[in-house]
């Protein structure tokens, strides 16, 4: 009877859709890591590995680098709307998220939650007074076209030297945000900020400017001198982040 043939029907359509659901699901549960490849030569272009393996829930990048600097292997995980990233390497920790909800609406690439610690002489070598650079709780949205949105503390401890015993018992301290598709920060000494103190911003072509100055330091030179200065100067420091990757 129609009866009969109806109860048979729906339960051919809610086999067929529980039967289809598991397929698709078993599918997209095995989809290669390989996949995200366009998409991060595209935003990512000094991005270099040999390798990914794995699905895009859980994979690793093998043997990534940056301008031709080797970073490590960067291991991924997915959860619908992060794509959470790791890298534990001798003399270089980095964590954090993708958001992917925020970067395929916007087009612009969302990163949460950083955290890094970077100790290594290797990546330090350019810059000889740092020896290790930390985050905290980084929040960065940028493209190609530059920065929007940053937030987060960053700090450094100087490496201890002879030549700067005024800064040798100092770290530095600062905070970053974006203007204009710049990043904008400032940092300042602890626990005495006249030891040294300053600002920095960077382009979208990772050119820097960094302005700094010494309080300290200035008071201690022009006590030589009996007539002294009025103003502590400012150091001013231009480059290009690129040039820290390169012998």
């Amino acid at each position: 009877n129609i009866g009969t043939i109806k109860n048979k029907l729906k339960k051919f359509f809610l086999v067929t859709f529980i039967l289809i659901s598991f397929i698709a699901g078993i599918t997209i549960l095995r989809l290669p890591l390989n996949l995200v490849s366009p998409t991060v030569k595209e935003l990512f272009p000094q991005v270099s590995y040999t390798s990914m393996e794995g699905t895009i829930w859980s994979g690793r990048i093998n043997n990534l680098s940056f301008a031709d600097e080797y970073l490590g292997s960067l291991n991924t995980s997915f959860n619908l709307r992060n794509l959470s990233f790791l890298v534990d390497e001798r003399g270089l920790f980095l964590e954090g998220n993708i958001n992917l909800l925020s970067t395929i609406l916007n087009n612009q690439v969302s990163l949460e939650d950083v955290n890094l610690n970077l100790n290594s002489k290797r990546f330090l070598r350019k810059v000889p007074v740092i020896s290790s650079v930390s985050g905290e709780d980084i929040s960065i949205i940028f493209d190609i076209n530059g920065c929007y949105f940053s937030e987060g503390t960053i700090s450094a401890s100087l490496r201890q030297t002879n030549k700067l015993d005024q800064l040798s018992n100092a770290k530095l301290s600062g905070t970053i945000s974006c203007k204009d598709t710049k990043m904008l920060g400032s940092f300042f000494s602890i626990p005495k900020d006249d030891v040294l103190k300053g600002t920095f911003e960077l382009d979208k072509e990772l050119n820097y400017v960094v302005i700094a100055n010494s309080k300290r330091l200035f008071a201690k030179i022009t006590s030589f001198f009996e007539s002294g200065f009025t103003s502590s100067p400012d150091v001013k420091l231009r480059g290009n982040l690129f040039d820290f990757f390169q012998d």
